[in-house]
């Protein structure tokens, strides 16, 4: 009789890393606790703690490794997922310029893939919810600025695999996401309360009606509008979705983001685009993971 197979899945974000399983029907089958990657002080150690953690998964579940095609890895741009790279990326310096792929392949002794958190998250969000659009775009917000593109069921990944890369593009003041990102929040709370403030504790603050802390989503919405603006002038999606842990605070940068958009893309005012927080940020990002995985197989 034929043992059943399963695909295992890790995001990798700029602070914490999660494992999932998925069945090769995309039905998720459990999900790891968050870990920290504060926590390991050498890329040796971080390697392990990937690794522990995915075989703490998998066990709990009474799955052995060979019932396992494939271990679909998301992580912060930019990348060269064709090569298993994870380049000089600013947002997991930890792991700059190093093989990924190959090293957990050799941990783990299967088949290891590497993605855009970005593309990766997309492709989780149209296949969950926007399978009928041709054209969607969703953003991570959180580290960093993660940008990724579906085209007709397809993520878009440009002639060498670096398509939107848009955070780190420049502007006057830097690169988008010095400002679109969870540094540049703080920096506005510097500016407002002249103490660093997390995003977290700044959307506490709005929902508690702190003027100040609305200002500052306030702010940051107005600047990811112009950001928005450009992907929907040049890509025209029928969606953006916005996951990461910032787009908690939606109901509070949504209006300024909105007033850039009406001023700056028209097709956002005549067809309704939809700019919307997601629900299943994680389980999304996961999704696309596992999804990569199977492609690839």
């Amino acid at each position: 009789m034929n043992k059943k197979k399963y695909i295992i899945t890790m995001d990798i974000g700029g602070t914490t890393f999660t494992s999932a399983l998925f069945d090769l029907d995309f039905n998720q089958v459990g999900m790891s606790m968050e870990s920290y990657i504060k926590e390991y002080g050498s890329k040796p150690d971080l390697i392990s703690g990937f690794t522990n953690q995915l075989k703490r998964l998998y066990s709990e579940h009474n799955i052995s490794m060979d019932e396992i095609v494939g271990l679909g890895i998301s992580a912060p741009g930019p990348l060269d997922s064709r090569k298993g790279l994870i380049l000089d990326t600013p947002n997991l310096t930890m792991l700059q310029n190093t093989n990924l792929a190959g090293l957990m392949e050799s941990e783990l002794g299967i088949p290891v893939k590497i993605e855009n958190d970005a593309n990766l998250f997309v492709w989780g969000e149209w296949y969950r919810h926007y399978r009928k659009e041709s054209v969607i775009t969703g953003l991570t917000l959180g580290s960093g600025l993660g940008v990724g593109v579906v085209i007709e069921g397809r993520v878009f990944t440009g002639s060498h695999g670096m398509g939107a890369e848009y955070g780190i593009s420049p502007v006057k003041w830097g690169v988008w996401e010095d400002e679109i990102s969870i540094e540049g929040i703080e920096k506005l709370s510097i500016i407002e309360f002249s103490e660093v403030k997390s995003p977290k504790e700044l959307f506490q603050m709005a929902e508690d009606g702190n003027v100040k802390a609305q200002n500052i989503w306030q702010e940051f919405g107005h600047k990811l509008g112009l950001v928005i603006s450009h992907l929907v002038n040049l890509l025209d999606p029928a969606v953006v979705t916005l996951g990461g842990g910032i787009s908690r605070a939606f109901p509070y940068f949504k209006g300024s983001m909105e007033a850039v958009l009406s001023e700056y893309s028209p097709s956002f005012i005549y067809h309704s685009i939809k700019i919307k927080a997601s629900k299943d940020q994680l389980n999304s990002t996961h999704l696309g993971a596992a999804m990569f995985i199977k492609q690839k197989n």
